[in-house]
């Protein structure tokens, strides 16, 4: 199998995927689902919480959140799906599975596999049991680098915004969320199936 899965000219591709206009087809997210791979989720830490971001040339807004205790740079992306790259979580020891939710674009097929993350610390708001999505996102970050963006090795996007209420401050450069109403507190013994 080819580690480079956006394959020749996936920088174009991967520009996409961070513009929102290539979506995470339903088929993966619902053999995700099917799975077994959505825990239920549990939160911890303060009620709300302001979190410091960075804007870029580009204009797009950037922080760093933490998986499993691992700080992870990442865009903020309101057009699409939360993803993660996937050689980055897998070299912070977590696994995943490819699903059947492959598509295609202008640079070849794009592997998408979904994993699961114990602990997603967003400024102190902590998620546990976090069903993800993962792509190989190496393109996207080569095309960043060259043009003297952040490197980023993930996308929050509308799903997880939408779901923590997120409030963006253009002026302050903050992002604000919140638990949601029903949130399910964590458990003192956070391990999973």
């Amino acid at each position: 199998m080819n580690s480079r899965v956006l394959g020749p000219g996936g920088g174009l591709l991967a520009a996409l995927i961070l513009a929102g206009c290539v979506e995470v087809p339903p088929a993966a997210v619902q053999q995700m689902i099917r799975a077994g791979w959505e825990h239920p989720q549990a939160y911890a830490g303060p009620d709300e919480v302001t979190i410091p971001l960075t804007r870029a040339p580009d204009h797009k807004l950037y922080f760093t959140l933490l998986v499993n205790g691992h700080p992870l740079p990442v865009a903020i992306d309101t057009g699409a799906r939360t993803v993660f790259d996937r050689p980055t979580l897998w070299g912070l020891g977590l696994t995943g599975y490819r699903t059947n939710g492959d598509f295609w674009g202008f640079g070849g097929a794009v592997r998408v596999y979904a994993g699961y993350v114990n602990e997603l610390d967003l400024g102190g708001l902590k998620i546990e049991g976090l069903s993800v999505i993962m792509l190989d996102l190496a393109d996207l970050r080569r095309s960043q680098q060259e043009a003297s963006l952040p490197a980023v090795s993930g996308l929050v996007g509308a799903d997880l915004l939408a779901a923590l209420g997120a409030r963006i401050d253009f002026d302050h450069l903050t992002l604000t969320l919140r638990k949601p109403p029903a949130a399910a507190p964590a458990h003192a013994d956070s391990s999973h199936p």
